[in-house]
C-alpha cells in the first residue's frame, strides 16, 4: 500500500486529462452509454455504473485497455453500489441543508468508495468508512480537489452539455489516481498489455 504526504488535487486532476486523452474515443463512448443508461434506470442504475466507470479507468492504470463491458461489472456489485450512490446522497443533501461548504467536505468524505468496493472487496458501509477515513487525513486538500472537480464539469456543462462526455471521465480518472497514490491498488497484474505510467 502507497501513501501520499498530502493530496495534489491539480497534479491528480492533470494526471486524470492525460489518460482520457490517451483513450478518448472509448472514454467518450463509455460515458455516453452510462449516461444513456442513467437517463433511462434513474438512480437505481447510477450506483454500478459509476462503479463500472472507475472499473474501466482501473483496467485501463493496471492493463493498458479498457472495454465498453467494463461499464458492466459494476452490477456485480449492485445493492452494495446501490446503498452507497443512496447514502452519500442523502449525506450531501443534508450537507447541503447546512449551506455549502459542508457539501464539499461531505462530498470529499465520499469520493472513494466505489474504488474501496470493486477494488478491495469491501461491503458499502466499510468502503464509505474507509473513504471517509481517507479524506480526514487530508480534508483540506480533498475538499479543494472536489471543489476543482465540480468547477471542471460545470465548464462541461457551459459546452453546450458536450463537454461532460470528456469531464466526467477525467473526473473519474481524476479520482482514481488520488485513490491509486493514496491506497495503491490491491494487485499488480503479472502481464500488462501496454500499462498506463503514471510520472
Amino acid at each position: 500500500m502507497t501513501s501520499v504526504a498530502h493530496a495534489t488535487p491539480g497534479r491528480w486532476i492533470g494526471m486524470g486529462w492525460g489518460i482520457v486523452r490517451e483513450d478518448l474515443g472509448n472514454f467518450i463512448l463509455i460515458t455516453l452509454i452510462a449516461l444513456a443508461l442513467a437517463t433511462v434506470g434513474s438512480f437505481v442504475v447510477a450506483g454500478p455504473l459509476l462503479a463500472g466507470l472507475f472499473i474501466a479507468v482501473r483496467q485501463r492504470l493496471l492493463e493498458g485497455r479498457m472495454d465498453i463491458s467494463d461499464l458492466f461489472s459494476g452490477f456485480s456489485f449492485f445493492i452494495d453500489t446501490f446503498l452507497i450512490f443512496i447514502v452519500s446522497t442523502i449525506f450531501s443533501l443534508v450537507g447541503l441543508a447546512f449551506c455549502i461548504l459542508p457539501v464539499f467536505i461531505v462530498t470529499a468524505f465520499y469520493l472513494f468508495p466505489y474504488l474501496y468496493l470493486v477494488d478491495r472487496k469491501l461491503t458499502f458501509w466499510e468502503a464509505m468508512e474507509a473513504s471517509r477515513r481517507l479524506a480526514t487525513q487530508h480534508l483540506a486538500g480533498y475538499t479543494v480537489f472536489v471543489i476543482l472537480l465540480l468547477l471542471l464539469n460545470l465548464l462541461g456543462l457551459m459546452l453546450l452539455g458536450v463537454g461532460v462526455l470528456i469531464t466526467i471521465p477525467v473526473t473519474i480518472a481524476a479520482i482514481t489516481v488520488a485513490y491509486k497514490e493514496s491506497v495503491g491498488f490491491s494487485y499488480t497484474p503479472q502481464e500488462t498489455r501496454g500499462p498506463i505510467v503514471i510520472p
